[in-house]
């Protein structure tokens, strides 16, 4: 069992000091292997005596046996390994257990990746915005697709389009008043950068929602919101990746009409009314 299984399955039973070296460890494990005890008390707000007794709570000797064994689990940065989250013996309590903390963790890690500045670039370009143009491709497309649904209700002039062939045409007529949303995980997916590069042609503002690191994606975005990079590229499927773009996706939506909900709440009811007519009510 690798050491970051191994935490999660103790992890309930982790108090105090120990809780919080987990979550550290859990975010940040290459710093495990850069400091002593005492350094590792210090950042992660215990101290080195508690720092030995979480490596005795995992049943190692003390930190230097902890440390090997931590080196031998950390995958590198090239390492093409499939990434399942959970073993093929967890059984489904355990595997919601292992997702509910991954989720947790990877929203927190999430939230202090986005940088505030580049936030409130990206809310003023979508206020100021004439067209919203959105754009996802895969299980990025979904956070796109939800935002696009979000806007529609609103009132914004959005556009969406699942059929890559026609985003590509629609973003064609993009004008530098408007603005673009890019969803992409890896930063690399072909028919996101053509559109990326369409609308750089056309002086159109992007934003971009992706992993925090170098890609074609950041290199050509005006805006770019970073999402945590705890998932491999290659996985049995996009989990911690769709819920931290969704997540932003979210973050958007409601910083951009929140200062407007007075005025949007008239049409909120309208199409809540309307749409009701499709439900079997009481």
């Amino acid at each position: 069992m690798d050491l970051s299984t191994k935490v999660l399955n103790n992890y309930p039973n982790f108090k105090g000091a120990s809780k919080k070296i987990a979550d550290y460890l859990l975010a940040h494990p290459k710093v495990f292997l850069q400091e002593d005890a005492q350094g590792l008390g210090k950042i992660t707000k215990t101290s080195a005596a508690s720092m030995i007794r979480f490596c005795k709570q995992l049943g190692f000797k003390g930190l230097k046996d902890f440390q090997i064994q931590l080196a031998q689990d950390t995958p590198q940065e090239n390492d093409n390994v499939i990434d399942p989250i959970v073993g093929n013996h967890d059984n489904p309590h355990i595997i919601l257990q292992k997702l509910l903390l991954s989720i947790e963790k990877n929203t927190e890690q999430t939230a202090h990746l986005i940088d505030g500045m580049a936030l409130n670039q990206a809310i003023n370009f979508l206020k100021n915005a004439d067209r919203i143009y959105l754009a996802g491709v895969g299980a990025s497309s979904l956070p796109a697709q939800d935002l696009y649904y979000k806007f529609i209700r609103s009132g914004k002039n959005v556009i969406f389009n699942q059929d890559v062939h026609i985003a590509l045409e629609r973003i064609c007529y993009s004008h530098s008043t408007d603005v673009l949303v890019i969803f992409s995980y890896s930063g690399l997916t072909q028919e996101t950068l053509l559109m990326a590069d369409q609308a750089r042609k056309n002086h159109t503002p992007i934003i971009a929602v992706t992993r925090s690191r170098q890609s074609p994606l950041v290199e050509i975005s005006n805006v770019v919101l970073g999402v945590s990079t705890d998932e491999k590229l290659l996985r049995v499927g996009a989990i911690n990746s769709l819920f931290s773009e969704m997540l932003v996706s979210s973050v958007l939506f409601l910083a951009t009409i929140n200062q407007d909900l007075s005025n949007l709440e008239e049409k909120f009811r309208k199409t809540e009314s309307l749409t009701n007519q499709l439900k079997r009510l009481k």
